[in-house]
């Protein structure tokens, strides 16, 4: 009992200097009056809540859109894929899809053609643009065999490292390695054999054409001077930078569909290599500055009524049908043309020369070549 006594008046003691050391009301005060975050002792500031829920709420929202762009290029780019998938287009058994000079080209063929035009364009074969793929992928078989027939007739011979150092070649300018090609290949259901005798078609020709340009395609001072000549005078002219796509009338059966195409995908170029008979489909179809007065007149009018950037309708001109993708318009006295130096001018008539003297040389045997569709 005594003890207990001790106990309580020494806690009765202490508990008051206690008391007095620490003033709760005021500590109490001084927490609700803070304009700190504490959950027990602060009140925010009503801006300052408003402020961080919007910035919540940008930054909700900023997520949502990137995961819904997100999937939706994961969902284009599955698509994309699966458009690019081979498709049989000629059925499983093996005939004989059309002749030249004699010697077959098998449905087997075609489909090996298409697949590989598929896997290198990465224009994809469907509803639109089936019939076109197969019309364009016979012409170059058809060449590939003329072409071939040509370069043996004259002695030009490409041996297997030729064909390997081109595959080397083709596999370094699209970034990948031989054995990566050759795994693409497999995956695209293109056969190897195939893919270089493509390519033996192509060198034998550039031998060829080669051989050949040598002979017709020199380009003198003379000629360089005049086109330096008429590079400065037509300063002062209205010009068309433009491309083209030039379908025959008898191969124009889908052209419709060629224009729709060319509408929803950017790569003109690529069309322009893969279906235009113009000697700039190895450009890519561009005929660079084109003065005003130098095209013909169906075409210098749907030019002139055109918003750069566009594609026009196809224009009939002549046994063709032209396809114009107006890239600028040069507008004297607004505009500054750059004037190219007489290497760059000489360089340019050289190669406009050899695309001339393949085109004619190609169309010529073309012309003498008997061709027969089977299928």
């Amino acid at each position: 009992m005594r003890h207990s006594l001790v106990c309580l008046l020494v806690i009765g003691l202490i508990f008051p200097a206690l008391a007095q050391e620490v003033d709760v009301s005021a500590l109490d005060a001084a927490a609700r009056s803070a304009k700190g975050t504490s959950v027990l002792f602060g009140n925010q500031n009503p801006e300052e809540v408003m402020r961080q829920r919007e910035e919540q709420r940008r930054r909700e929202a900023y997520e949502e859109q990137r995961r819904r762009e997100e999937e939706a290029l994961r969902q284009a780019e599955e698509a994309r894929r699966r458009a690019l998938r081979p498709v049989n287009l000629f059925g499983n058994g093996i005939k004989i899809f059309a002749e030249v000079n004699g010697e077959i080209i098998t449905s087997r063929d075609m489909q090996d053609r298409v697949n590989a035009f598929v896997a290198t364009t990465q224009i994809p074969v469907n509803a639109e643009t089936k019939d076109m793929v197969i019309d364009r992928v016979l012409q170059a078989a058809v060449d590939e065999k003329i072409k071939l027939q040509e370069a043996q007739k004259n002695g030009v011979e490409i041996s297997e490292a030729d064909m390997d150092a081109g595959m080397q070649n083709f596999a370094k300018a699209n970034g990948v390695s031989v054995p990566q090609l050759k795994k693409m290949l497999k995956q695209a259901q293109v056969d190897e054999d195939v893919f270089r005798s493509q390519m033996k078609a192509e060198l034998a020709w550039v031998r060829l054409v080669q051989r050949k340009a040598a002979q017709e395609a020199n380009v003198s001072q003379s000629e360089v001077d005049e086109a330096m000549e008429n590079i400065t005078k037509d300063i002062k002219t209205p010009k068309f930078m433009v491309s083209e796509i030039v379908i025959p009338k008898k191969q124009a059966a889908h052209i419709g569909d060629l224009v729709s195409n060319l509408r929803q995908d950017p790569r003109f170029e690529l069309y322009a290599m893969q279906f235009s008979q113009s000697p700039s489909a190895r450009g890519g179809g561009r005929l660079g500055w084109v003065n005003k007065g130098q095209l013909a007149e169906p075409l210098e009018k749907a030019l002139e009524q055109m918003k750069e950037g566009r594609i026009s309708n196809p224009i009939a001109l002549g046994s063709d049908y032209y396809i114009l993708r107006l890239e600028k318009k040069y507008r004297p006295g607004i505009d500054k043309a750059p004037v190219p130096d007489a290497e760059t001018v000489r360089k340019m008539l050289e190669s406009k020369k050899m695309e001339e003297t393949a085109a004619k040389y190609l169309r010529d045997l073309r012309n003498k070549a008997i061709i027969e569709r089977k299928a």
